[in-house]
């Protein structure tokens, strides 16, 4: 199999990015730099990449969460997320149920 053969498939079976995605993120990116920069507003501009940034790592928590519980292994996730597959696991794997640190009354 040809590697653009290889790489379209690897695609299908990972994913694309929708277009409107990547539009999306882009209009949002410049649109902070806007009030940054052409509009003289900088702490309007802290405001939005702040709640961005929230946003971001919300959706990335569940996107990796879910994509593992898609049976999607730590190799891929990391892949997605541009990390190893031990920082993937760190990051996005299941974190135990709080335990009472405290001795018993």
């Amino acid at each position: 199999m040809p590697f653009a053969d290889w790489e379209w498939q690897v695609d299908l079976v990972e994913g694309v990015v929708p277009r409107e995605v990547e539009e999306l993120v882009v209009a949002l990116v410049d649109r902070i730099c806007d009030l940054a920069e052409k509009e003289n507003r900088p702490y309007a501009a802290a405001r939005a990449a702040a709640r961005f940034e929230r946003a971001a790592g919300s959706s990335a928590l569940l996107a990796g969460r879910q994509a593992r519980s898609s049976m999607m292994t730590w190799e891929y996730i990391g892949r997605a997320f541009g990390c190893s597959p031990e920082q993937a696991l760190e990051r996005f794997g299941e974190t135990p149920p709080d335990v009472d640190q405290g001795g018993e009354e």
